[in-house]
């Protein structure tokens, strides 16, 4: 339980710092005076004021913000003019940039993560010409397992066929017609398996239930660069793409909520180091996409405010903005609802998958993919 509660520290905090030092750097090059930098929320547990900026950490550790001068809409009705180091005194340009900074620093961090990432690991080869037929894994209750492979088998032979690459292993497996006799090498040991027609599944004639094992390929670094903004742009795309398709197939979208996110940290802190720091710039990425949504009461709302004053030269009434961010917030509270509804949906009560399922991509039926987009080690 504690290595959860920290685990979930860890994921957050360095994404609301990066968030929030956006927003901080954007007030400072705009000339935005800020009066308080905050990481957390309630109690102040610790504070030093620096210049005109006070910097917080307060006990609860899910959280921050920054605090500028001044109303972010200057009432018209006001006897005087904001200050000039004061957000609303400041041009619709620069106030864009303030609110909007904080995502793209998270969109900064996510980058930086996948380029370290791919850097130390290497991505994944895709050519299955240069792939060695060698097991990944195994799924239960298919033919492969119950033949008896293993993990990090060989393949040398499918029914007398010499096999030097996966993408031997396909047309082999695909062409056969009853058992099928394969020759492996385990160790320093030659090894014969056949996987009895009858263990075949109907519906899946050419699964035998196996995975590729990966093989990394080291990348430089200003390739581990450019793949990490890469990996920021196909994520983001994947997940606007999603959205999409489902409101216009009308199926209710697939989100995780606060209880899904923290069942997701959970779960990860469990497991590899490279899967846990890949976690923290995945859920930046969010943070960063979600922000920019053109939501009342997210930054996004407000840069939608600031383009629509560039554009037309005024902003609009305080009645407005109100009436939006209210709507903004009670819409945010129903997406919250929501996506809590469907985490404890799916984490208590989804059907739990066959083990088989797990692991059924097989070379009669999957070949490795072409452009792999997620740096991890497994296809």
């Amino acid at each position: 339980m504690l290595l959860s509660v920290l685990a979930v520290i860890v994921v957050l905090s360095p994404i609301v710092i990066i968030h929030e030092f956006g927003h901080f750097l954007a007030c400072r090059l705009t000339g935005i005076r800020v009066n308080e930098f905050s990481f957390g929320f309630g109690k102040i547990l610790w504070h030093k004021k620096k210049g005109d900026t006070d910097y917080q950490i307060r006990a609860i550790p899910f959280g921050g913000f920054v605090e500028p001068a001044g109303q972010m809409f200057h009432p018209k009705d006001a006897k005087e003019g904001p200050k000039p180091y004061e957000f609303a005194a400041k041009p619709w340009y620069a106030k864009f940039f303030m609110v909007v900074n904080g995502a793209l620093f998270n969109y900064v961090l996510a980058a930086v993560i996948f380029a370290g990432i791919i850097y130390v690991k290497g991505m994944p080869e895709t050519d299955p010409s240069l792939l060695p037929a060698r097991v990944g894994a195994v799924s239960e209750n298919y033919p492969a397992a119950k033949a008896g492979l293993k993990e990090g088998d060989l393949i040398l032979t499918v029914d007398g066929k010499e096999i030097s690459s996966w993408k031997d292993l396909t047309p082999a497996v695909q062409a056969r017609q009853n058992d099928l006799t394969l020759s492996v090498k385990r160790g320093e040991d030659t090894l014969s398996f056949t996987l009895k027609d009858a263990d075949f599944l109907a519906d899946q004639p050419h699964i035998i239930g196996i995975m590729v094992a990966p093989v990394m390929k080291p990348v430089g670094f200003f390739q581990s660069a450019w793949l990490g903004v890469y990996q920021c742009w196909y994520w983001t795309k994947f997940s606007l793409v999603s959205l999409w398709e489902s409101f216009t197939h009308k199926k209710a979208p697939d989100l995780a909520g606060p209880i899904g996110i923290v069942n997701i940290i959970h779960k990860t802190a469990h497991g590899e180091l490279v899967n846990f720091i890949f976690l923290i710039g995945m859920l930046s990425l969010a943070v960063g996409m979600f922000n920019l949504f053109p939501i009342p009461i997210l930054d996004g709302g407000y840069a939608l405010v600031f383009l629509l004053e560039g554009l037309t030269g005024k902003l609009p009434s305080e009645r407005v903005v109100n009436a939006a961010m209210n709507c903004g917030f009670y819409a945010l509270i129903l997406l919250v609802l929501y996506a809590s509804y469907s985490d404890v949906k799916r984490i208590f009560f989804a059907p739990k998958a066959p083990a088989a399922a797990e692991a059924t991509a097989t070379p009669g039926e999957t070949d490795p993919p072409q452009k792999t987009e997620q740096p991890q080690e497994a296809n």
